[in-house]
C-alpha cells in the first residue's frame, strides 16, 4: 500500500532518499523513485500498482515512480 505524506518521518520527509536497494526480481516493498544503473538504456518491465508496464530508462536518471518489481537487476530502488 502506497504511504500518504503524514507516514512520512520527518528524516524521510526532508530527504529526497534516504536507502538504496538493488532490484532483486522479485517482489520488493515499494519504492519512492527508480534509476537504472550499470546497463545500457533501454525498455524494462516495472510492476506498478500491481499492473506490469514497459518502461525505457536511461542509465543514471531518477524516475520517480512507486514500483514494487523490475525486470533487471540493473535498477537501484529509491526509499
Amino acid at each position: 500500500m502506497a504511504k500518504s505524506l503524514q507516514d512520512y518521518t520527518v528524516g524521510e520527509s526532508v530527504s529526497p532518499y534516504i536507502k538504496v536497494v538493488v532490484s532483486t526480481t522479485a517482489a520488493m516493498d515499494e519504492c519512492r523513485a527508480v534509476m537504472l544503473s550499470g546497463a545500457a538504456a533501454g525498455a524494462i518491465t516495472l510492476t506498478v500498482a500491481g499492473s506490469d508496464v514497459s518502461v525505457y530508462m536511461l542509465r543514471g536518471h531518477i524516475y520517480p515512480i512507486a514500483c514494487t518489481k523490475s525486470s533487471s537487476a540493473n535498477v537501484l530502488h529509491l526509499y
